[in-house]
């Protein structure tokens, strides 16, 4: 599994990257998490692997050496596997909300796993 990041122009895919979760982190601002909830329903009732949500941000930076990697043991993780809920989940409230279009400050990864280092204001 790779991050993959694509650039936008606009509609129009410029180009694409992806980052070994492993090497590095993602910072991520001005965020919004998507979610297709058709897709992500057909992902869940298969149980099949498929693209149906993501972030989109204005901004990002990759830490790895030159941006140290900063720590996350006390952010809050959202949570996105399609498989198992077709919807983006918070870890603080047991599954009662969903959070599919809402948007964040600044949002880090670690390994494979997205958390909330700043709520928008």
């Amino acid at each position: 599994m790779h991050w993959q990041l694509k650039v936008m122009q606009g509609s129009k895919k410029v180009d694409v990257y992806y980052y070994n979760p492993a090497e590095y982190q993602l910072e991520m601002r001005g965020c919004r998490l998507i979610n297709k909830p058709n897709k992500a329903k057909q992902v869940f009732d298969a149980g099949v692997h498929d693209v149906s949500g993501w972030v989109r941000c204005e901004e990002l930076m990759l830490r790895k050496d030159f941006h140290p990697i900063l720590p996350v043991d006390n952010l809050e993780k959202l949570y996105y596997n399609p498989i198992r809920d077709p919807h983006w989940r918070r870890e603080s409230d047991c599954n009662e909300f969903i959070w599919d279009g809402s948007e964040y400050a600044t949002l880090l990864t670690n390994g494979k796993q997205v958390y909330i280092l700043e709520e928008r204001v």
